[in-house]
């Protein structure tokens, strides 16, 4: 879910709830995280989380962008507070859009048909980067047509990342 940053650069009311749920989540799931909320402390997402529940959040960060804002998390990790400075400041940062998703992806065509193989991108996607799964790649590729050569379009694609998962809401 991309989460739309008003122009005065803060979060509405309604976006603060929605990453507040994400960031409970975390919070919860990290280690001492229910101990933490039965003894009515905050909540804390551990540093080495920070940059998936940004992405969680729908800001897809280059390992550069990240590697300049994670110096701002506590080492012992951050509140919710602190998560939500954060995500401003990372929401100042440009994302992809369509187009340029699509540019970078018919890059990775060498046949020039602007589609791209299946098991090709996992392998470049599982090599590179963050480095996903084979079976999180199919599940972008998930419901995309492919070709007669079970190639799947470089435009379907990007337009499936940018829009993000269907039953996640874009605020």
């Amino acid at each position: 879910m991309e989460i739309q940053i008003q122009p005065d650069g803060r979060l509405t009311k309604e976006q603060r709830a929605e990453i507040t749920k994400g960031f409970e989540f975390m919070g919860l799931m990290a280690e001492g995280g229910r101990a933490r909320k039965r003894k009515g402390l905050p909540l804390i997402v551990p540093k080495g989380e920070v940059p998936r529940l940004l992405r969680g959040c729908g800001r897809a960060l280059s390992n550069q962008e990240l590697r300049e804002l994670l110096p701002e998390v506590p080492d012992e990790g951050i509140q919710l507070e602190g998560f939500l400075r954060l995500y401003e400041k990372a929401a100042e940062l440009p994302l992809l859009n369509e187009y340029q998703l699509c540019e970078a992806l018919q890059a990775l065509d060498l046949t020039r048909r602007g589609t791209l193989d299946p098991k090709g991108l996992q392998d470049i996607m599982h090599s590179f980067g963050d480095r996903l799964t084979p079976s999180e790649v199919e599940k972008i590729l998930e419901g995309l047509p492919r070709d007669g050569l079970g190639r799947v379009s470089c435009r379907l694609i990007a337009r499936k990342l940018i829009k993000g998962p269907d039953d996640i809401p874009h605020l």
